[in-house]
């Protein structure tokens, strides 16, 4: 399912089947067992409003190269925020067509460009959060075959760096892969996309534990995991990006969901992500052909406000694609993700 909805820089939504806070309420999460995949127990404090980046929190942010364990996230006792980052700057959403829409064979030797300019960032760093419920294989699948196409790409561009790539995959749980720590190589992120496919057939938590009973998934908790645990280089020499799939609707904060409590609110969850300027790219449902029916409307919070707050993608200078396009052919991949790279690495963050 994936249309593209664009801001200055692009706009986002979620999938199922069947900074510093004074509070800490840990997501705790570990995978199955796999020489590639670890769990992770989060504990680390979130944003508050007057947080700026976190860069010098020494916790979770760091150089590519860093290792150990990874706190991660967790809610505050406080009033929930309800608004971002004031901006001057306004947004004009538009509808993309091309060249996302000319199918999978399209040539794609349109980001062979080199970027310049002061706003240009030396660093890219990308991490991959993913519902791996029973109904995202063909997603990780496609993802396992044209990951090499995506960082060839990037490499391509006038960047001082190879990328950085993570991990963070969700059900009603959610678990954060590597401790935060960046792939090796793309070569390994594309063994993480084989390996979590299959277990998409488990219809198990990301834990191990646990069935999947019910279609809402875990979205919240796992860009709350990825802004907070992953090993982010620094906001001002990076381009942060998170490409999100799901292809159905989220929980909000206090959610039970097959046994597993929500831990993170929309609004903190938008405002940590702005706060580490990190932009959401999301793969997520546009047509109405979510839930256990397939003929929910689960585009809230991606591709339209979400109990009227602004979408997830929009809201961080991101963007949303239907996910169905990218099954029926209509949309590449690989060229969704690589032009969303391009379009941003020399742009300025503008929060909604």
């Amino acid at each position: 399912m994936l249309s593209g909805v664009f801001s200055a820089g692009l706009v986002l939504a979620a999938c199922g089947d069947s900074g510093d806070g004074t509070a800490t309420a840990g997501v705790t999460a570990t995978t199955p067992t796999s020489e590639s995949m670890t769990g992770v127990t989060t504990v680390e404090p979130g944003p508050t409003s007057s947080n700026s980046d976190s860069e010098s929190d020494g916790t979770s942010e760091g150089t590519g190269s860093q290792s150990g364990t990874t706190t991660g996230a967790v809610s505050t006792s406080g009033p929930e925020p309800t608004t971002g980052p004031t901006t001057t700057g306004t947004t004009t959403l538009t509808t993309t067509t091309s060249p996302f829409t000319t199918g999978e064979d399209t040539d794609t030797g349109w980001w062979e460009t080199t970027t310049s300019g002061d706003m240009c960032k030396p660093n890219i760093d990308i991490v991959f959060v993913m519902d791996v419920s029973t109904s995202m294989s063909a997603i990780l699948q496609k993802l396992a075959q044209e990951i090499l196409v995506v960082d060839q790409a990037i490499a391509n561009l006038d960047v001082d760096t190879q990328p950085n790539y993570g991990l963070v995959v969700f059900v009603d749980d959610a678990t954060l892969i590597n401790n935060g720590t960046p792939y090796a190589d793309a070569a390994s992120l594309q063994a993480d996309f084989i390996q979590w496919s299959n277990f998409t057939q488990s219809n198990s938590q990301t834990d191990g534990n646990g069935s999947n009973g019910d279609w809402p998934e875990n979205t919240i908790d796992g860009l709350y995991l990825a802004a907070f645990g992953f090993q982010w280089r620094p906001v001002e020499s990076t381009l942060r990006m998170i490409i999100h799939t799901t292809d159905d609707t989220f929980g909000d904060k206090g959610a039970v969901q097959s046994g597993e409590v929500v831990q993170h609110s929309y609004d903190e969850t938008v405002l940590g992500l702005q706060e580490r300027e990190i932009r959401v790219f999301s793969f997520v449902d546009n047509d109405k052909t979510g839930g256990p029916g397939n003929n929910q409307d689960v585009s809230m919070g991606f591709f339209t406000p979400y109990q009227g707050k602004t979408p997830i993608p929009q809201a961080t200078d991101g963007g949303a694609f239907n996910i169905n396009d990218v099954y029926e052919g209509q949309l590449s991949l690989s060229a969704a993700i690589n032009q969303s790279v391009e379009d941003s690495l020399c742009s300025q963050y503008i929060p909604m």
